[in-house]
């Protein structure tokens, strides 16, 4: 477990709870949202975005926990989110010593969003940080092709894909889509499960079920063998399954469930592997 991220989508609760269950669950680092989604949206627990003395606690909480910092999400890219908005977060990571920051792209105007991306990725690479695109069937940038075109106009070497499982499957992606893509420019991958979709796509639809009602690794339908395969040596991998049927528990109790799951189907994955190999088709 120790090579596994555990994602605050998993737990949603406060930056201080998601570090304590995420360590006393076992997992080795943890992914943590320090603000809303959006500027005009509250936020659990005490205000991190632009406050350097609640990021430096919560830097020293995870560190005496023993739990690495591995990602920060902040607010989202909507059409009236300016600079001044999203620029605490590259201060934030440096004070939190995130090496990654996440990023999701809501605003249609597309020359808009890039030109703010762009500069967001260029103040990031200042302070060696990374910033990760993740694309969301139910955002602007909907699918795998139109993050990579969006990487490949801010050109930035810091620059790269988050990629979740569920997402790439909703918005009509597949493994094989993700074979080839340079190492540098995948940042870090999300492992969840879902069942096969039935019915509309709806963008409502889909924010639902990415938000609170994706499934155990192995109790689904996605390629996840196939996903792990795809990517390249070493990726990080974050586990973020936000079970409905444990909504009303505590995050230590989240973060148990979420070790117990992640261990049983990563020991399956590592069979799968061993057979690959016996059969002399693992990569």
């Amino acid at each position: 477990m120790q090579s596994l991220t555990l994602a605050h989508l998993a737990l949603g609760t406060a930056p201080e709870a998601t570090i304590d269950a995420a360590a006393d669950a076992g997992f080795g680092g943890v992914g943590i949202r320090i603000c809303a989604r959006h500027p005009r949206e509250t936020f659990p627990g005490p205000r991190i975005l632009g406050n350097p003395t609640a990021a430096l606690a919560l830097q020293e909480r995870a560190a005496a926990r023993g739990i690495r910092l591995s990602n920060i999400s902040a607010y989202q890219f909507y059409p009236d989110v300016t600079w001044d908005d999203v620029a605490p977060a590259v201060e934030s990571a440096i004070l939190l010593g995130a090496p990654i920051i996440v990023a999701n792209g809501f605003n249609p105007d597309l020359d808009q969003f890039v030109r703010l991306f762009s500069r967001y990725c260029r103040a990031a690479h200042e302070a060696g940080i990374r910033v990760a695109l993740e694309f969301l069937p139910y955002s602007a940038i909907r699918d795998l092709k139109a993050a990579l075109r969006v990487l490949e106009r801010t050109d930035a070497a810091n620059a790269g894909l988050l990629l979740d499982a569920l997402h790439l499957d909703r918005s009509g992606g597949t493994p094989d889509d993700i074979r080839g893509i340079g190492a540098e420019r995948i940042t870090f991958a999300q492992l969840c499960d879902a069942k096969r979709w039935s019915g509309p796509r709806s963008d409502e639809a889909l924010m639902a079920e990415a938000r609170a009602a994706r499934l155990p690794a192995g109790t689904g339908d996605l390629p996840l063998f196939d996903f792990l395969d795809a990517l390249p040596a070493h990726t990080e991998i974050e586990y973020e399954v936000a079970r409905a049927d444990l909504a009303n528990h505590s995050a230590g109790e989240k973060a148990h469930a979420a070790r117990r799951d992640a261990e049983r189907f990563m020991a399956a994955y590592a069979e799968h592997r061993r057979a690959r190999v016996a059969q002399g088709i693992a990569q």
